[in-house]
């Protein structure tokens, strides 16, 4: 799978909460944010990062829903996650009643 973004990448990181999330910069100053698990082929969100320097450096807080995102200058500017975002894929959970279901059929040896 190849992403062009039309301009050189200065940073690309996984999120630490999700294997599908990731986010990238470029030298044009902008953040790119994938969830490949909501869409494979195009970025869920772009924002302008840097408004007159390039993006060098891209991080993601590992408590709060955060990126971070640093500059040729020195400067970092924050930004928050939306909700959809924030979340990794969901996991299916086994309900009570299908656990139950299952137990139901399960023989136990006798002594």
């Amino acid at each position: 799978m190849t992403f062009d973004l039309g301009y050189a990448v200065g940073d690309i990181e996984w999120a630490p909460y999700s294997s599908t999330v990731f986010a990238a910069v470029t030298s044009a100053g902008m953040l790119y944010v994938w969830d490949l698990h909501q869409e494979k082929h195009t970025f869920l969100c772009e924002h302008m990062a840097m408004k007159k320097a390039k993006a060098l450096h891209v991080t993601f807080n590992s408590v709060d829903p955060i990126i971070l995102v640093g500059d040729e200058r020195g400067g970092v500017n924050s930004f928050k996650l939306s909700n959809s975002l924030r979340v990794g894929p969901l996991v299916y959970e086994v309900s009570k009643e299908e656990r139950e279901k299952e137990t139901e059929n399960t023989v136990y040896p006798t002594t």
